[in-house]
């Protein structure tokens, strides 16, 4: 029995620290700090790596005290869950927010490209003048035209 709570003890500390970097990107999503998320990111895959290869230790262990009504390991399972319950929760969150500001940088990124098409065109073709004075209509300068019905 000893063996599955040291194992569900090293998974609460470690999805623990996965909650906490979670956390972490939240932040940096929410603060528009998308330049870290790469950092986050890493230490994340650095920690779900670890929880991956202890998992078939864990499993051992979990078949090693099958059937065992321990409150310990039930309340570390239970703890267990609600971190990830937590994590998960905050990942759909983040993904949300995050498409979000993907959708707001490639509308901002269009209108800047549209603005930016329209300089140039104008700045091609040069401002309209009008080189010899304002004379009008410049087909009918200095012409007088008569239209009958």
């Amino acid at each position: 029995m000893g063996r599955i709570i040291v194992r569900l003890e090293s998974r609460v500390l470690l999805l623990g620290e996965l909650e906490a970097l979670t956390r972490r990107r939240g932040e940096a999503i929410s603060k528009d700090r998308f330049e870290s998320l790469a950092r986050i990111d890493e230490a994340r895959d650095g920690v779900i790596h670890r929880l991956v290869a202890t998992s078939v230790d864990l499993e051992q262990a979990a078949r090693d005290a099958a059937g065992s009504t321990s409150p310990e390991v039930v309340r570390l399972l239970e703890e267990a869950a609600s971190i990830i319950a937590r994590i998960e929760e905050a990942d759909v969150r983040d993904e949300a927010t995050l498409k979000a500001a993907e959708d707001r940088n490639r509308n901002e990124a269009e209108r800047v490209s549209v603005a930016d098409r329209a300089s140039r065109a104008y700045h091609a073709t040069g401002p309209v003048s009008n080189r010899g004075g304002d004379r009008g209509p410049a087909s009918t300068a200095g012409h007088r035209t008569e239209h009958t019905a």
